[in-house]
């Protein structure tokens, strides 16, 4: 998604609910100090952070120079307001206050150690699930601490925010960060009833996902439920026969057209485990308030046990 960094902290919903009162705020002002508890310990009077995988990184001394090895790493420090600590970007990043010009330094497929030598990070956010496990024990041989980014659902997105402001001592910036987050995907649809979806990630083979993805927590904050989250699975393929079942009710496609339609900015605010999910919250949101539930949706027990 191009634009939801360049309109962060203050996107959409944010705007709508700029002047919210104080007892709006108050427990959401809550939230975010116990995320920074929650991502945060002291050792011997020292700040240490906690990733994602409970590993404990060092909170000093501050980070000056970090690198991102995924897009949404990259987006979770632009949120935590330190832009200006980034030296170096994983492929696909949208740098916004850089215009593109931070060096790629690789991704999933493997780093461009020699690129990465040269910029001397001396922090670097990973995705544990995403990067290569000898790429990630590298980057520690040589020094580099490595926060293991592993979002299981929105409150470990604004955790990330947390403990990215803490290791580069931007912690308040982090923390209005954070609040500006859980204001976004505190959606008008969360209480409602949730109506059945099919998500589709690919069409060739035919894609979708189960109830160990992130995304459904973004279709339950938006008023959805994924008909197939009884799957104790992630993505994962199914028979096109199968899917068809499914053509009745709503479906959100992931493929991206890459045609600056809503749909396709849709898809890609759903690609990635980043802030950017709080735009997604919100478009699916308005969607849902034009949508009345049905008591006739299937409900995906023909795949229970697959």
């Amino acid at each position: 998604m191009a634009a939801w960094s360049r309109r962060w902290p203050e996107n959409g919903l944010m705007r709508r609910r700029r002047h919210a009162t104080v007892r709006t705020l108050t427990p959401l002002i809550g939230i975010a100090m116990l995320l920074v508890a929650s991502a945060t310990t002291r050792a011997v009077g020292a700040l240490v952070v906690t990733d994602d995988l409970g590993r404990r990184l060092p909170g000093h001394p501050p980070a000056q120079r970090i690198v991102t090895l995924s897009p949404h790493a990259t987006e979770l420090v632009l949120a935590a307001g330190a832009a200006r600590h980034l030296v170096g970007v994983a492929a696909g990043s949208q740098d916004d206050g850089h215009n593109g010009a931070l060096p790629r330094i690789g991704g999933w497929s493997g780093l461009d150690r020699e690129t990465v030598l040269a910029l001397r990070p001396d922090l670097a956010i990973a995705w544990h699930s995403g990067n290569r496990t000898a790429d990630l024990a590298w980057l520690e041989r040589i020094g580099v601490r490595v926060y293991r980014s592993e979002p299981r659902n929105l409150e470990d997105i604004a955790r990330g925010i947390t403990a990215i402001g803490v290791l580069t001592d931007n912690q308040p910036a982090a923390r209005q960060a954070t609040i500006g987050f859980y204001r976004a995907i505190r959606s008008a649809c969360s209480n409602l009833p949730g109506v059945a979806v099919y998500v589709r990630v690919w069409s060739h083979p035919e894609l979708t996902v189960g109830g160990d993805h992130w995304i459904n927590a973004v279709l339950r904050a938006a008023g959805y439920r994924n008909v197939l989250a009884q799957v104790p699975r992630g993505v994962f393929a199914i028979a096109p026969e199968t899917a068809l079942g499914y053509r009745d009710i709503t479906q959100i496609g992931l493929e991206r057209r890459y045609d600056d339609s809503p749909a396709d900015r849709l898809a890609d605010a759903l690609s990635r485990p980043g802030p950017g999910l709080a735009e997604a919250v919100e478009t699916l949101c308005q969607r849902r308030l034009g949508e009345t539930p049905t008591p006739t949706e299937p409900d995906g027990a023909a795949h229970r046990g697959r």
